[in-house]
């Protein structure tokens, strides 16, 4: 645990208990990002994270004990990775790609939506590359979207 100055900050894995608390700063996230469409309900995005915290391997980082940002890695393949838009810019999103980068040494992916510039600069910032875009027909928001790599170097 260590101190940024803006509180007690640490990382773990999450666990059934942070489903709730968890949920709410996902669906908060989409909800600030306004490209994106927000297709499904408070109630299933719970129902979403709950699955996610269960079936892949979730992070969270807490700040005084509250979760501002969480990390969902599935095989190489980071799935999620948001911020709650109070904390953009504390430095939680990095905190969590480099946990990322260290439980994957050997790299892995993820997708965004080409529209969230934001995302993009941030992932290139930190070394990823983009390495396939797409029309958005396989999404179901049917965006665009773009595949980042990120993989050490040798």
């Amino acid at each position: 645990m260590t101190s940024l100055g803006m509180g007690r900050i640490s990382i773990r894995r999450a666990v059934a208990t942070d489903a709730d608390e968890t949920a709410a700063l996902f669906t908060a996230a989409l909800k600030s990002m306004p490209f994106f469409p927000k297709l499904h309900d408070d109630d299933e995005d719970r129902t979403f994270v709950r699955a996610f915290i269960w079936e892949s391997e979730t992070w969270i980082v807490l700040i005084d004990g509250r979760i501002a940002g969480l990390a969902s890695i599935d095989g190489d393949r980071l799935d999620h990775l948001y911020v709650h838009p109070d904390r953009r810019d504390d430095g939680v999103g990095s905190m969590l790609l480099d946990h990322v980068k260290a439980q994957r040494p050997d790299g892995f992916d993820l997708w965004t939506f080409q529209a969230n510039k934001g995302a993009r600069r941030f992932y290139e910032r930190h070394g990823l590359e983009a390495v396939e875009r797409t029309d958005g027909h396989r999404n179901e928001e049917n965006l665009p979207d773009v595949r980042y790599a990120w993989a050490p170097h040798l």
